[in-house]
């Protein structure tokens, strides 16, 4: 499944949204190192030299690779290519096009590993040749950012991911120096300064290890802003970037949307600028759940009109059913699930079991005794042998819950919860009160309580129940929320 939109419908749920501090739905989910995920962003990101009237076709593939027509970018370059073998924008371009779309499609990993490698060593030649080439200079550069966002999706070495990184931005930098006007040309590198400073403190030691050099917040924000206001490639790029940066990092969500909202009505058949918009408006800083829901509802509608579905359809399905349990609209989440399940589609070959995965998390959340047959149906089938782990984790996860006793207590608060993301708060409070009688002492009821107390405005006196929890002997998924709660309750505070 593409790690883009991937969420993972098992007892560990991998969050898609990276700023996303509470997960409505109390699963339990492993939080991947910002260092990698962020740098993964920054190297997502394709760049190209500056144009001339000589470029123009290859500008025209990424005119519309952008505007969402992957497989229509790639015929393009791949002509070009053709014509002009050794040409570095087109072939650039392809691999572009190549990276993004092998992590939807697998089988195309081979052909981008047969051309990164002679696509770099002809850049280096050139540049040996010319100091003064920078085309060369800058396709090197962009080069080894590419196969570093490569080995980072892939999994292919995150040791050699950060030596590309390092290598990318000091060519990067010379690039610069000659071309100071180039607004493009600041993008990668305002991306790099920004999240390498901004990266937990023992990313900065493993960042000496490697001698990777510093970044700079605030520059790295000047930077990617003026590739978005002073850029023509890279606006779309660093608009996306600014959306995760103001909405997550700098307090500023409601520039993040206007920013979302204008890449939407430019770009309105690219799903990428629905799916980050949806996850802002879902996210912690807006929580706008209507307006996210309606983003992967568009996807869907504009996906269904076309006569070979793409990924894009099903990734929007299960974005609209996450969206919807979030808002405890349980039976609302399993239907947008089931009929895609009935279809049995084989391609993309990760729908078929990741669609039956998530069901199967949502039905055991829910308390349904079949949970466990959709896990099964996953186990049985041999050619998603892949996600037989993810499966057979997902039920001992359910046995788990079961035996102790927190299936049972999970199910009572879902009314209470509904109503809490309703914001009938008397109402939530009252069903709330009533599992607390039968439970007086289950962490899980003390942490919605709190949940809803923060909720509320009641800050104060729910970072002190959220401060108990996080030294209790709660499961750990409770534990984790109470301290990215208790850290939303100090941020508030201005601590």
């Amino acid at each position: 499944m593409p790690k883009r939109h991937a969420c993972y419908a098992g007892p560990h749920t991998r969050v898609k949204v990276r700023w996303r501090i509470s997960c409505s739905t109390g699963r339990r989910y492993m939080l991947r190192p910002i260092f990698p995920v962020a740098l993964a962003v920054v190297l997502a990101i394709p760049s190209v030299a500056a144009p001339s009237p000589a470029d123009d076709d290859v500008l025209d593939g990424y005119r519309r690779y952008h505007a969402g027509d992957k497989e229509g970018a790639q015929q393009d370059f791949e002509r070009l290519v053709a014509a002009r073998p050794a040409d570095l924008p087109a072939r650039f371009g392809l691999l572009r096009v190549l990276e993004d779309r092998s992590r939807e499609t697998r089988a195309l990993e081979a052909e981008f590993e047969k051309r990164i490698e002679p696509f770099l060593a002809d850049a280096e030649a050139r540049h040996n040749r010319s100091e003064t080439d920078d085309e060369a200079l800058f396709y090197l550069a962009n080069g080894h950012f590419l196969r570093a966002e490569y080995r980072l999706n892939h999994n292919k070495g995150i040791w050699g991911a950060a030596r590309d990184g390092v290598r990318s931005k000091r060519l990067t930098e010379a690039y610069v120096k000659r071309h100071p006007e180039h607004g493009d040309a600041y993008f990668a590198l305002g991306a790099y300064n920004y999240y390498v400073e901004i990266a937990p403190a023992f990313i900065r030691v493993i960042r000496l290890f490697l001698f990777l050099p510093a970044g700079n917040r605030a520059e790295g924000l000047k930077q990617i802003e003026r590739a978005y206001t002073q850029g023509s490639l890279f606006s779309f790029q660093a608009g996306l970037l600014l959306m995760e940066i103001y909405g997550a990092f700098e307090g500023r969500p409601a520039d993040g949307v206007r920013i979302g909202e204008r890449l939407a009505r430019e770009f309105p058949d690219n799903p990428t600028v629905q799916f980050a918009l949806a996850q802002l408006y879902l996210s912690p800083a807006v929580e706008d759940y209507v307006r996210g829901g309606e983003q992967y509802q568009a996807v869907i509608a504009r996906e269904e009109r076309r006569a070979v579905a793409r990924p894009a359809k099903y990734q929007a399905r299960l974005g609209l059913a996450s969206a919807l349990f979030q808002q405890w609209r349980v039976e609302d989440a399993l239907g947008v699930l089931s009929p895609t399940i009935d279809a049995k589609p084989d391609v993309p070959s990760w729908v078929m079991p990741s669609f039956l995965l998530r069901r199967a998390n949502y039905r055991a959340l829910a308390g349904d005794a079949a949970a466990a047959d959709d896990a099964r149906r996953v186990l049985a089938e041999p050619r998603w042998n892949d996600r037989h782990k993810a499966a057979d984790d997902l039920l001992k996860w359910m046995e788990r819950r079961r035996a102790s006793g927190e299936a049972a207590t999970y199910v009572a608060l879902i009314r209470g919860n509904r109503l809490a993301a309703e914001r009938r708060w008397d109402e939530a409070a009252a069903a709330y009160e009533a599992v607390r009688r039968d439970h007086p002492d289950d962490s899980q009821v003390r942490f919605r309580i709190a949940a809803l107390q923060f909720a509320r405005g009641e800050t104060d006196r729910a970072a002190s129940a959220f401060s108990g929890l996080a030294d209790s002997k709660a499961p750990d998924w409770i534990k984790a929320q109470a301290l990215l709660y208790l850290g939303r309750a100090h941020d508030l505070a201005g601590r």
